[in-house]
């Protein structure tokens, strides 16, 4: 496989061209079927503040946050609309701070755990991340990118949820650039900017169906490992 004119054109529409490429997926989805996760359960005796922001963070990553009201998510949290607004001053706010459980819960204690966990090499640790997609990607209840669809769903790039859905996608390309660095490449950061570009590719090519995304997506990896980014 040639892969030249990928690298090229990565490098030079930077972490962008990660987001059209996803948006243009993103357009053929049928957002009514696509498989959720959700492997956080709020418990029944939980705190009003927990409740409501576990129920939204399930509503925003199965249905989407357009779709999912304020009403839906104080009904199935059990708790009053004043509450709500007594923790989260806007549907907005909350959305912020499912972004935050986000990334914790899949940024940091999954996906950067678990390859150092698994791998011992940062190079070991690039390539586990394809295998960790493909477990991922073959659940029931796999979701796709919250941080992405969050992104694309704001319409608005100046939008506080915008903002800082980017943001978390940033910290993720910050995690590959550290490997990459840990490898001694001399182009960490346009090396980072085109595997986070594979791994959008690939998280949105499985929303779409296809559950051999991550092997594909770790082919071309190795490809570059040993090719143009080899250190």
């Amino acid at each position: 496989m040639d892969l030249e004119p990928f690298v090229h054109l990565c490098r030079a529409r930077s972490f962008d061209c990660a987001i059209i490429f996803s948006y243009l997926l993103y357009l053929s989805i049928d957002r009514s079927v696509s498989p959720t996760v959700a492997d956080m359960s709020s418990p029944e005796n939980a705190e009003p503040r927990e409740r409501l922001l576990q129920t939204a963070y399930d509503l925003f990553t199965h249905s989407g946050v357009p779709t999912v009201g304020v009403d839906r998510i104080v009904a199935e949290a059990g708790v009053a609309k004043m509450t709500l607004y007594r923790h989260f001053r806007s549907k907005d706010e909350l959305v912020v701070a499912a972004l935050e459980r986000r990334e914790q819960v899949w940024t940091n204690d999954w996906l950067m755990r678990e390859v150092e966990r698994r791998e011992a090499t940062p190079k070991g640790r690039l390539l586990a991340m394809f295998d960790l997609f493909d477990e991922w990607f073959r659940r029931e209840d796999y979701e796709g990118c919250f941080f992405t669809n969050s992104l694309i769903e704001s319409h608005d790039r100046l939008s506080r949820i915008a903002d800082e859905s980017v943001r978390r996608l940033e910290n993720v390309r910050a995690f590959v650039k550290g490997l990459a660095q840990e490898m001694g490449m001399p182009d960490a950061e346009g090396f980072s900017r085109v595997w986070q570009l594979l791994m959008l590719g690939a998280i949105t090519a499985a929303v779409r169906g296809d559950r051999e995304a991550a092997l594909r997506a770790k082919e071309i990896g190795l490809a570059l490992l040993e090719g143009p980014y080899a250190a």
